[in-house]
């Protein structure tokens, strides 16, 4: 039955309660993620960003701002030298911050909330170009509710402490946030009415994507999918031209990236390799990593910031496949019935692509790579809500199973940020839950060492060179240091003298300070290791 309007009512919006609302929930939204954020404004640099900020000098010249602006940062040997837009950021902080950590905590925090805010405003926008194609599949309770819920899961999901709060993982946010900009701006350019800086916008987005990392490539295809899916009147050579554009420029840029890499490094000591050795290897193993990111997003109860190949296979081969094999599905119908399952169902896999070891990777397995993927997951439960709202039984159930699941998720992303709160905090955690992780335990021992409990570090020295069978060059150096605080210099000089015959550069304290492995105190001990005869 047809309803009569109001007087006064205004001419609503298709698809929206509210004229203009998108915009103000946006902000609403925004302010929400910063607000969860809020405990770790007050944490310390953990991770890379210790070696990259507090004994690494580069973020903190000014004069490097014309390397990295030039891109001639490319050729050099220098942390995240790849990722230029990553270490613009970082410089621009340390201008204003130089080496206190609230400020890099307060950038990564408004990038995440900026994040979620364009996120919604995207799939709302989306929304109101397309609802799905199937009959059925939109109702009278669509509204704003399903991407508001869907951006609210992005926002509140723990998997994402790890590039919000470790500030030098940064790049996953970056690179994030101007793929959210180049697919908006190209919305706008596409529909003819906007000016011509909106299309030259859209290609540095994308430019600066890449630049802040590489998984910035799927940008363009992205911006392409968006045209096949949601394109409404406009005609689709505008599209083309602007994703033709937009992969021009993100192929340019990786060319430049990977053709003036220096040949050698002094920061990184070994290059990356494949996972087991071989190609064939990661064919064999990665599925079962992608069936371990879909049991961290389905259930994200133990995390940790080192993954093992032990970590990924306590889950049953059967099992692996089955989550996998119910994960796909999933997406698969949600893409059958509708548009948004379509861009999540691409948007995670390509976002998944560029870190799933077909070219090596320092660390095959990680949060932080889910960033991109789960803006794909957003997409298909917003698609998955908006289906729901064809029926007027299911659609309060489905909303209520999200709300629980929110509710579910928040203490987790609180107590996750304690976490990152210190180093102390981290390497203890990941020990827990990767008592396998060399890394983690060579972590752990060093946040001893900083801390000066000089023991429980060469504990952990001892469980690293376990783990390694004595072959850890690092783990040495670090118990030579702790052996010489505690006033015994003949195991001091033993234990370094076996890290120089694992690595030799444990005896030139100039390449040792470039290397960054060890803080100036540490290195300062080291020095006076090597100064006895």
């Amino acid at each position: 039955m047809r309803q009569k309007k109001r007087r006064g009512d205004s001419k609503p919006t298709p698809g929206f309660p509210l004229a203009g609302s998108p915009r103000s929930l946006a902000l609403v939204l925004g302010l929400l993620t910063f607000a969860l954020y809020l405990p770790s404004l007050w944490s310390g640099f953990v991770y890379d960003a210790e070696s990259q900020i507090l004994i690494d000098n580069f973020l903190h010249e000014p004069g490097h701002f014309a390397d990295v602006l030039t891109l001639r940062v490319l050729s050099q040997d220098v942390l995240d030298g790849n990722r230029p837009v990553q270490l613009l950021s970082l410089m621009l902080d340390s201008l204003f911050w130089k080496k206190s950590p609230v400020g890099y905590h307060l950038t990564s925090n408004l990038l995440h909330a900026g994040n979620v805010a364009l996120l919604f405003f995207l799939m709302t926008t989306l929304l109101h170009r397309g609802t799905p194609w199937k009959k059925g599949a939109s109702g009278p309770f669509v509204g704003l509710l399903p991407p508001l819920l869907a951006a609210l899961v992005f926002a509140a999901h723990p998997l994402l402490v790890e590039p919000v709060a470790e500030v030098s993982c940064r790049e996953d946010l970056l690179a994030g946030f101007f793929l959210l900009s180049a697919v908006l701006l190209a919305l706008q350019c596409a529909g003819g009415k906007a000016p011509l800086w909106t299309g030259a916008g859209c290609l540095l987005a994308v430019l600066l994507s890449c630049g802040a990392k590489e998984a910035g490539i799927v940008t363009p295809f992205v911006i392409l999918l968006t045209g096949l899916l949601f394109r409404r009147g406009e005609p689709f050579l505008r599209w083309l031209i602007l994703a033709g554009g937009a992969l021009a420029v993100a192929l340019g840029f990786l060319a430049a990236r990977f053709l003036l890499q220096p040949e050698s490094s002094e920061v990184f000591l070994h290059e990356p390799g494949y996972l087991g050795g071989s190609l064939a290897t990661v064919v064999k193993v990665q599925p079962r990593i992608w069936a371990f990111y879909v049991r961290a997003i389905c259930w994200p109860s133990a995390l940790s910031a080192d993954y093992t190949a032990q970590n990924v296979l306590t889950i049953p081969a059967l099992h692996a496949w089955l989550a996998l094999a119910g994960f796909l599905a999933l997406q698969l119908f949600t893409a059958w019935k509708s548009r948004f399952g379509v861009m999540g169902l691409a948007l995670f896999w390509l976002g998944l692509a560029p870190v799933s070891n077909v070219i090596p990777i320092f660390r095959p397995v990680a949060d932080r790579y889910l960033y991109l993927p789960l803006m794909g997951v957003a997409f298909t439960l917003c698609g998955l809500l908006v289906l729901a709202a064809g029926h007027r039984r299911l659609y309060p159930v489905a909303t209520g199973g999200v709300v629980c699941a929110l509710l579910a998720l928040l203490p987790q992303t609180l107590q996750r940020q304690n976490v990152f709160a210190n180093s102390l905090n981290l390497w203890r955690d990941a020990v827990r839950k990767s008592p396998w992780s060399e890394t983690a335990a060579n972590n752990l021992a060093y946040a001893y060492l900083e801390e000066d409990q000089l023991p429980e570090a060469l504990n952990a020295f001892q469980k690293t060179l376990n783990l390694t069978s004595g072959k850890k060059a690092n783990a040495w150096a670090g118990a030579a240091v702790a052996l010489e605080k505690l006033g015994r210099p003949a195991d001091a000089r033993a234990a370094l003298d076996k890290a120089i015959a694992l690595e030799k550069m444990y005896s030139d304290p100039q390449k040792l300070k470039r290397s960054l492995v060890v803080n100036a105190e540490q290195l300062a001990v080291i020095e006076q290791i090597l100064r006895r005869p």
